[in-house]
């Protein structure tokens, strides 16, 4: 649920597991992109259809293309204006309006005049967005500098359009801001703050190849909370692990989404309350776990991998010892737990059997910890360790 409560930023959306059933653990004042936008990411195919009409595809080395639009074709306007007014009338929703996912731009006459070029597709996609915003006031639009529409475009937009920046080019790590990759970022903000006045980041909070290992990331994401507060952005969109379970997912969406409302929370706080209320009898023990791991990534300001092996996460501040004997405790301590605090310390168990594997265990522990894994079913939106495959069951039968 959101409400009028202040903060600094109008959307704060969370693509995490915990946060597609807030109610679970008093996530409150957050959105959701399935239900908070008219049309979200790159889903103008949901429109047009799955197979493009032969219209509205872009020009490719002189040949019609069907894997990128034509954002000069009329047909292509005039098609989302209809299913705008369908779908949600004259007011009241957000909408991307953005390319097929790929680097692609259309080099048709129409588009050319424009001013696109092979690389950049800002120039048609800018004057159909403004199009859709002055045909339909009371809804908002949103480009994206991604791909082909990376450079803003030469004239300002309507008032009521926005832009999604992706925040991957600055390193993640607490102290982010000496990076070229953050300048990078800064320009391109400023660049396009010119231009538009709502600016949104899109956020990330996982390591996408490794789900269920442990992931420290809350004081990281407090400082560019901090950032993007100040640098007057109006939004931000964290993608996580989406409908798939991931460690420690729970706490983490309940204090990002406390962080979103004040980026001046106290962290360390809030992780305590969390674990008080949900986890009473293993909560101290998770919580002093959960926070020497935040601690090692303040104290030596590792880069936390995007897509990394388990190597990369010892590296960074996953030490093999620690995890262990925590694991052994924490299995220990659930023994003397009821009700639904043993169900999700056992949940907990099961999905963080995967890291001990990937550690490299002795033969009985490998043995113990596949066995334990083989319960992964009975853990709600658990069944694969990473983003693209990784299915469980399948790790299970090597």
């Amino acid at each position: 649920m959101v409400n009028a409560q202040s903060s600094p930023f109008e959307f704060r959306a969370l693509c995490t597991p915990s946060n597609q059933t807030p109610a679970d653990y008093s996530i409150e004042n957050t959105h959701n992109v399935d239900n908070d936008w008219g049309l979200w990411g790159h889903n103008l195919w949901r429109i047009v259809g799955k197979k493009t009409p032969y219209s509205m595809c872009a020009v490719i080395n002189g040949q019609r293309d069907e894997s990128q639009y034509c954002f000069s074709a009329p047909i292509l306007y005039n098609k989302v204006v209809e299913w705008i007014m369908d779908q949600w009338g004259p007011k009241g929703a957000r909408f991307s309006i953005l390319p097929q996912d790929n680097k692609k731009s259309c080099q048709c006459q129409a588009c050319r005049v424009r001013g696109n070029t092979a690389t950049n597709a800002t120039p048609a996609v800018a004057e159909f967005v403004t199009k859709l915003a002055k045909r339909f006031p009371g809804h908002v639009f949103y480009m994206a500098a991604y791909h082909s529409t990376m450079e803003p475009p030469t004239k300002p937009l309507p008032k009521n359009t926005g832009v999604f920046l992706t925040t991957m080019t600055i390193p993640f790590r607490y102290i982010f801001n000496e990076s070229g990759g953050y300048r990078k970022f800064d320009a391109t903000m400023k660049a396009w703050k010119k231009m538009t006045p709502r600016i949104y980041v899109w956020e990330y909070d996982r390591n996408f190849d490794d789900y269920l290992s442990p992931y420290p990331c809350l004081s990281i994401l407090q400082e560019r909370f901090r950032y993007y507060r100040n640098a007057g952005i109006k939004g931000i969109f964290i993608n996580g692990s989406g409908d798939d379970y991931s460690s420690f997912d729970d706490v983490q969406s309940y204090v990002l989404s406390k962080l979103m409302m004040n980026p001046d929370a106290n962290v360390d706080a809030l992780v305590r309350q969390f674990y008080e209320k949900y986890f009473p009898v293993a909560g101290k023990m998770i919580g002093d776990y959960y926070l020497s791991l935040e601690k090692r990534v303040r104290d030596t300001n590792r880069v936390l991998p995007y897509y990394g092996t388990i190597e990369e996460e010892q590296e960074a501040y996953l030490n093999k010892q620690e995890f262990t004997d925590f694991w052994i405790a924490l299995d220990k301590k659930s023994k003397s737990i009821e009700g639904p605090e043993r169900q999700r310390v056992n949940q907990m168990l099961t999905a963080f059997a995967y890291t001990r594997l990937m550690l490299k265990p002795t033969p009985d522990d490998r043995a113990e910890m596949l066995l334990i894994l083989k319960d992964y079913k009975s853990v709600p939106r658990l069944e694969r360790y990473k983003e693209t495959g990784g299915f469980l069951e399948e790790l299970i039968k090597k």
